[in-house]
């Protein structure tokens, strides 16, 4: 991963050097920063949102699409963890979109107010299995590294060699987001 300074003073962040995995950077409230290719072709453009659906706390309680990356037997596991994470975003630098984030969903998710109302603090297991929409189903591995205050997570997903969902990732590789079906 590096960024480019640009003259106008903006910056770009590439994962460019990570194109053997699926990568992509995320801040502490799910908005994706930056995605390597083989992501956006894994998981879609998920930097194309704006606004609260931005994050992905929302995106998850509020976009029926938003699932469809996931199998719904996981669903229940990954709306938990969502909510343990955006209790977490609340004590960043970040907690004021946090905060907006939490009044909507607590307005209008009635899932999440259950998952809210457990008041958990900590969820692991960062083994996933993905739904590709031509693909099927694909088990990665999620390795994260965190700034040092948090507010940013480099994800990079991981598959073990020789397996069947290794061999599903190989022509992501070759062919990107396009679609591998007419």
């Amino acid at each position: 991963m590096y960024a480019e300074l640009h003259h106008d003073g903006s910056t770009v962040l590439a994962v460019n050097p990570l194109d053997d995995f699926p990568a992509l950077v995320t801040t502490d409230r799910v908005d994706t920063l930056a995605m390597n290719p083989l992501a956006v072709a894994l998981l879609g453009d998920q930097t194309r949102h704006t606004g609260l659906a931005g994050s992905g706390h929302y995106r998850w309680f509020m976009d029926p699409a938003e699932r469809l990356v996931y199998p719904e037997e996981t669903h229940e596991s990954h709306g938990r963890a969502q909510a343990v994470r955006l209790r977490a975003a609340l004590t960043t630098g970040s907690a004021p979109r946090a905060v907006r984030i939490l009044a909507e969903l607590r307005q209008r998710g009635l899932e999440f107010v259950r998952m809210w109302e457990l008041q958990e603090v900590a969820r692991y297991g960062d083994c996933k299995t993905l739904l590709h929409p031509e693909l099927g189903r694909i088990d990665v591995d999620a390795q994260l590294l965190y700034t040092e205050n948090r507010a940013q997570t480099l994800v990079v997903l991981t598959i073990r060699p020789g397996t069947e969902s290794h061999s599903k990732l190989q022509p992501l590789a070759v062919i990107g987001h396009q679609q591998l079906s007419p």
